[in-house]
């Protein structure tokens, strides 16, 4: 667990239980050199060892024996992972064999395409053929304006985001869309 998961498990700050590591890091020096080798953008990983005895310290034996208890309860065991893996397997055999035996390919269903990366895909299309992306933008944010009577350019920038953030903000990218495939056919 990190710092900030034991945080909110134990509902106390982050600042709290990043004192309390400190403090059980002249104890456990596993735990010093998690600490020093953490970084914002990789937090250090305790385990339930360490996590109980980092509980320990803040808060008594009484919450960290609580803490352990309740961790080991909700685990699943690993005979009810084995059986989950069981009727996995189970499960894409009875599909597989039918497809094999019969020489078809599975028709795996892609992922559907968000709003957003549709609304992109048509700007960035419209402004690949005509070599201006940036004007292709400006169409469809001024075809916004006379079409919806937003100006969203403007509303963005008074809110200090982007533009395309506040479109999708404001509910106005299935509208977008419809404009954009309209106006960049």
């Amino acid at each position: 667990m990190t710092t900030k998961e034991i945080a909110e498990a134990v509902g106390k700050e982050e600042r709290t239980i990043r004192r309390w590591v400190a403090r059980i890091a002249d104890k456990m020096p596993v735990v010093k050199d998690k600490m020093s080798a953490s970084s914002p953008m990789k937090p250090a990983d305790y385990d339930l060892e360490e996590t109980c005895a980092i509980i320990e310290i803040g808060l008594g034996k009484n919450a960290a024996s609580l803490f352990r208890e309740n961790s080991r309860r909700s685990a699943p065991s690993s005979e009810d992972r084995i059986s989950r893996l069981e009727g996995l397997v189970e499960r894409l055999v009875l599909v597989l064999i039918p497809a094999a035996s019969t020489g078809k390919q599975l028709a795996i269903p892609a992922a559907p395409l968000a709003t957003r990366d549709e609304l992109r895909r048509i700007v960035a299309k419209a402004g690949q053929a005509s070599g201006d992306f940036r004007g292709a933008w400006g169409t469809l944010y001024q075809e916004i304006y006379y079409r919806l009577h937003r100006n969203v350019r403007e509303c963005a920038k008074n809110r200090g985001m982007d533009t395309l953030d506040y479109v999708e903000e404001e509910g106005l990218l299935p509208d977008a869309v419809a404009i954009a495939r309209e106006v960049f056919r």
